[in-house]
């Protein structure tokens, strides 16, 4: 279902990019702020009041220690999604993913939620950190956008048309055609019976 987007699936023309605005400038002045405290202790520690001496080699490593947690911290303005042609790129704080539009039916904001996410098949869901609920009006337009993306590049899914019964149930024939997710298979495997009638 996820595809990292090889050479031959590559997206074509870049539309939209998001990114977290108030997140990262929170994450990159705690990281300054983690990295200039902890050089200072380093630098300054010699001592301590119970009278363990502090070598080079320690200061170096609380020096070390203090870049390692301020990169983590700055990882916090890594999140990124990208709108193409083609689908959706979404990078997060670990990991980067594309979705071709025919995988994503809806772009949602659950009540709640810090973040967007994608709705995929098989009722599976995918977080879009680059739209977060702490950027407000920013993170409403971002997903306004990405929307109106979506309802231009994705496939359309079938409504339940306006004619008779017999349309529709040939229709339903066409759906159940289709291979099955694994959520949809199990579903109809517990589902119960249909009762006989006389």
């Amino acid at each position: 279902m996820t595809t990292p987007a090889p050479d031959a699936k590559e997206p074509r023309r870049l539309l939209l990019t998001v990114r977290p605005h108030r997140i990262a400038i929170l994450a990159f002045i705690a990281a300054a702020v983690v990295v200039t405290a902890m050089a200072v202790v380093g630098i300054l520690l010699r001592q301590s009041a119970a009278g363990v001496n502090f070598h080079g080699s320690d200061q170096i490593a609380l020096i070390g220690l203090g870049l390692l947690v301020g990169i983590a911290i700055a990882m916090m303005a890594r999140p990124r999604l990208k709108v193409y042609d083609t689908g959706i790129r979404v990078r997060n704080i670990l990991g980067d993913n594309f979705y071709e539009w025919p995988l994503v039916y809806r772009v949602a904001f659950p009540g709640g939620s810090q973040w967007a996410q994608l709705i995929l098949p098989d009722d599976e869901t995918h977080p879009v950190m680059a739209i977060q609920a702490m950027d407000r009006g920013r993170a409403v337009e971002s997903l306004r956008q990405v929307r109106a993306l979506h309802a231009q590049y994705a496939p359309q899914m079938p409504k339940a048309p306006e004619v008779g019964r017999e349309a529709w149930r040939a229709l339903q024939e066409q759906q159940d055609a289709r291979p099955l997710g694994r959520l949809e298979i199990i579903d109809r495997q517990r589902a119960p019976k249909e009762p006989r009638t006389r």
